[in-house]
């Protein structure tokens, strides 16, 4: 499966995807009201006291009023230049920890928000990957290797676990490039996640913190295929209930005594293997040998970390910082996530929505415009991954960028994306 994304190609999924999500929302009228109660998922009990900010985006994320709720946990905001056909955001910060939640506004401009907070714990509670599914594509002289852990916190009574060594503990093999990592956030928005080094060659860990339920985690990197051969020994710090892994090209071949073969993806062409209820720190040992797709001749290809020579304005480029550097290959795990959820896969819609795609100045100039946000969530990016922009205002002002993502759309005639629409209604 070639999941090796160019920004037209991204630009034109995630556009689908923002219109099949952001579809529903209807302009209510000006001036509103917001009222909620914020409860300790904990301990069952209010909270009081509690400090909340309204988002909205608006020329950056802007702070545009803020409440504190009485003894009872009860809050309330009431403006006349509340605009109820925006995009809001309610934040809750609780023993560290953010919790938000959307503001959607009923017919008459009201709007009933209550958020849920849990206790911290620095201490493990039970937890345990729900799924995993580990994607190995050999191209040229490297292996892209994306990896996606659905963790489940468990915890009971539920609390949040927050641990300034780690919540999510992981090693890799010897690799060409540094990882990257993201979390699936809010509205599936992937939220990019320094990755730390741990005790030990080849250890990492990422400091996000593990709510009750599920979050989703990505990890990326390349590793080395130029003797035609990977031998992948990663592994995670929690027990695996199952675990995909997909290999391409398919004439690849895999040998491994964890790993079963259970045939070929329908709609990737991509050879699967999986495995199942594997103990905390199990390595997941696998050996790929073959022949590997075409990619850049030797003396194209440049060092590992740096952006290619010659490479199209038209490509995903890579950035010379750890964050960004595997930007292409986070951005596509983050469209199969997305995608994952809704029974289809990504590569193999793409040549069909590209054949049926209109040639219209109306899609072009909607494709220019979406391009240029994206180049600006590329830049917010970067500037998060070189420490420029601190963790708060690099959210918020992603959020703005996608709510104008949204708001483009909309704009735009439905004609131009229904059939694509369409054919991914969840099954």
């Amino acid at each position: 499966m070639d999941v090796k994304l160019s920004k037209s190609k991204f630009i034109a999924v995630a556009a689908i995807c923002l219109l099949i999500f952001g579809q529903g929302s209807k302009p209510l009228a000006a001036s509103g009201k917001i009222s909620g109660q914020v409860v300790n998922g904990t301990t069952g009990t209010p909270v009081a006291n509690q400090h909340l900010q309204l988002l909205m985006p608006r020329g950056g994320m802007q702070q545009v009023a803020t409440v504190v709720t009485d003894s009872t946990g009860k809050y309330e905001v009431a403006a006349s230049d509340l605009a109820t056909d925006s995009f809001y955001l309610l934040q809750a910060d609780y023993q560290g920890v953010n919790y938000n939640t959307p503001v959607k506004f009923d017919d008459r401009g009201q709007a009933r928000v209550d958020i849920t907070v849990f206790d911290a714990t620095h201490s493990a509670p039970p937890i345990r990957i729900q799924s995993a599914r580990i994607i190995l594509h050999a191209e040229g002289g490297k292996v892209h290797v994306q990896e996606m852990f659905a963790i489940r916190n468990a915890s009971a009574p539920p609390r949040s676990y927050v641990n300034p060594d780690g919540t999510f503990l992981f090693h890799l093999g010897k690799t060409t490039s540094d990882p990257s990592a993201a979390v699936a956030g809010m509205m599936n928005m992937p939220l990019p996640q320094p990755v730390n080094p741990g005790k030990g060659e080849g250890n990492f860990n990422i400091q996000y913190p593990l709510k009750p339920g599920l979050t989703v985690m990505m990890i990326a990197y390349d590793g080395d295929y130029s003797s035609n051969k990977l031998d992948l020994v990663d592994s995670v710090a929690y027990p695996i209930d199952s675990v995909e892994m997909q290999v391409s090209p398919p004439s690849l071949t895999l040998a491994s005594s964890l790993f079963t073969p259970a045939g070929v993806d329908a709609e990737s062409g991509s050879q699967k293997y999986v495995a199942a209820n594997l103990p905390p720190h199990t390595r997941l040992s696998a050996s790929l040998s073959g022949e590997a797709a075409a990619g850049e001749s030797a003396e194209n290809q440049a060092p590992a970390g740096t952006p290619p020579a010659g490479q199209s304005d038209g490509d995903v480029k890579a950035l010379p910082n750890s964050m960004t550097r595997m930007g292409g290959l986070l951005l596509a795990c983050f469209l199969l996530v997305l995608l994952w959820g809704l029974g289809v896969r990504v590569t193999k819609e793409w040549p069909r929505w590209k054949a049926q795609k209109s040639a219209s100045q109306l899609q072009k100039a909607l494709e220019a415009d979406v391009e240029n946000l994206f180049n600006s969530l590329a830049d917010l990016d970067e500037l998060f991954a070189t420490g420029k922009i601190t963790e708060k205002p690099y959210w918020k002002e992603r959020l703005e960028l996608k709510a104008r993502l949204v708001a483009k759309l909309k704009k735009a005639p439905p004609a131009l994306l229904e059939s694509y629409a369409t054919r991914h209604t969840p099954r």
